[in-house]
């Protein structure tokens, strides 16, 4: 009898890369080739257009809109990261040992994570909403001044800052827990032999031990940092948003109204090519330093 024929070793490799790989080419690799090709046009959605090579870059770089979008961007970026990894590491340094209920208070910080963006912020636009929200009510209730909230240029950013480190903060300490458990607890014996107190322990055995994950951390965190959008959506008026004045118009809410609202695609792709240089520069700068703090030989 013939032998069956098998497949070889690399072409069952390739049988299971293959999905991803294409749905990589499709929804992936092609939009960006797309977005770049574009950004050299004055494309906006009719059949006609021609080839303006880097005039949309020259007008975002000396578009005041586009440069405030920058800013708040990283202003947004740097308070949020910041926010999530503290609050994540603090919640899972307090929640890593074992007792009565810890499960419980992992879940609850960790819920907001598994919700809807986009019902958060629905939820938190009603809270602080300025003429008859929750938290304006508290305040008046208590003798306080109502504030402005998602309607004042000063307050609003602040309020969407909230909202995504409340509802993110819980992914990160998840991540930490499990680096902390990782963590061998003969090197915490022979800190405490050699008379160490708890800060001594926490910045020589628990920051490199649990290095890999911060810098796995900050870098998951920056990226959705520069990519914000859901929130300022839903909570600063649609389509039509941006906040009072600009002030939560972030550059990944600047590239949609571009594109669907005035439909300056060309523009908006010149934009968004901007924001993967910076994403992909600032990712590229966190990778060269990891190597002066990143340990990853902790026995």
């Amino acid at each position: 009898m013939a032998k069956k024929k098998t497949l070889s070793e690399k072409g069952i490799i390739l049988s299971f890369l293959l999905p991803s790989f294409i749905g990589f080419c499709i929804f992936i690799l092609l939009p960006m080739i797309m977005a770049f090709v574009l950004s050299f046009t004055n494309y906006s959605g009719g059949p006609s257009y021609k080839m303006i090579g880097l005039k949309n870059y020259i007008v975002a770089f000396s578009n005041s809109s586009f440069i405030q979008s920058l800013g708040l961007t990283f202003k947004y970026m740097l308070i949020t990261v910041i926010l999530q990894i503290v609050l994540g590491l603090l919640f899972a340094i307090l929640l890593s040992k074992e007792f009565s209920g810890c499960s419980a208070f992992r879940s609850i910080y960790y819920i907001p994570n598994i919700l809807s963006s986009v019902a958060v912020g629905l939820s938190f636009m009603f809270i602080f909403e300025p003429s008859s929200g929750l938290m304006n009510q508290l305040f008046m209730s208590i003798g306080l001044e109502p504030s402005k909230w998602l309607a004042g240029s000063k307050d609003a950013l602040n309020v969407i800052i909230t909202v995504s480190v409340w509802q993110n903060f819980g992914y990160y300490m998840v991540l930490f827990i499990g680096g902390l458990q990782n963590i061998p607890r003969t090197l915490y014996e022979a800190s405490e032999m050699d008379g160490a107190n708890f800060f001594q322990k926490f910045i020589h055995v628990t920051i490199p031990g649990l290095s890999p994950i911060l810098f796995y951390g900050i870098t998951i965190a920056v990226i959705r940092g520069f990519q914000a959008f859901d929130y300022i959506y839903v909570m600063t008026g649609g389509q039509q948003g941006g906040g009072p004045a600009g002030s939560t118009n972030l550059i990944a809410f600047d590239i949609y109204i571009n594109s669907f609202t005035f439909f300056r695609f060309g523009y908006a792709s010149a934009e968004s090519v901007i924001l993967m240089i910076i994403i992909l520069f600032v990712t590229y700068i966190q990778n060269k330093g990891q190597k002066r703090w990143v340990s990853y030989d902790i026995v």
